[in-house]
């Protein structure tokens, strides 16, 4: 083998195994987790209800619905796509998806199938790569982790020193 394949199969290799491509290859959805992250944190707002390290809000001081421990979620890739997608009627979980509802692809209903007391709620809307964007930060860097640590918290905020953080100091 040239030095010059070597270092291409090796670059391939390095390629594959980022966390990205270990979520596409693990799971069938190409996500980025980085971005993923972004959209938990900035744009769908996700850490309101679920805490900024996906504990449901264990421990934190913010006054909204506690909601499920993302940490702790066994759901597979598809069925936390289409709940971050089409939310929980019935729940304080709304739907994210831009496309939600308008058609029958979340669970085989359309808004104007609900009665008005019972319409999903709408949270922040984002599109379906950043749905599985998300999906793949959950699944790399929330699920399955136990309780939330203070490199978390400092990745998580991007600087050590965030408030949220002194807690684990």
């Amino acid at each position: 083998m040239t030095m010059t394949r070597l270092v291409a199969v090796s670059l391939a290799f390095l390629t594959l195994t980022t966390p990205m491509a270990l979520a596409q290859m693990e799971d069938g959805l190409a996500g980025d987790p980085e971005r993923g992250k972004v959209v938990y944190r900035s744009v769908g707002y996700c850490g309101n209800c679920h805490g900024w390290p996906g504990d449901g809000l264990t421990g934190t001081m913010l006054q909204a619905p506690a909601a499920p421990s993302l940490r702790e979620s066994t759901l597979d890739t598809e069925t936390l796509f289409e709940i971050i997608k089409c939310g929980l009627p019935g729940t304080p979980m709304p739907y994210h998806g831009r496309t939600a509802y308008r058609d029958d692809s979340c669970y085989g209903m359309a808004l104007a199938d609900f009665a008005p007391e019972n319409k999903p709620r709408r949270g922040k809307t984002f599109s379906d790569a950043d749905i599985t964007n998300l999906v793949a930060y959950l699944e790399t860097s929330v699920m399955g982790l136990g309780e939330p640590t203070f490199e978390e918290c400092a990745d998580f905020f991007d600087n050590p020193d965030a408030r949220p953080c002194s807690r684990f100091k």
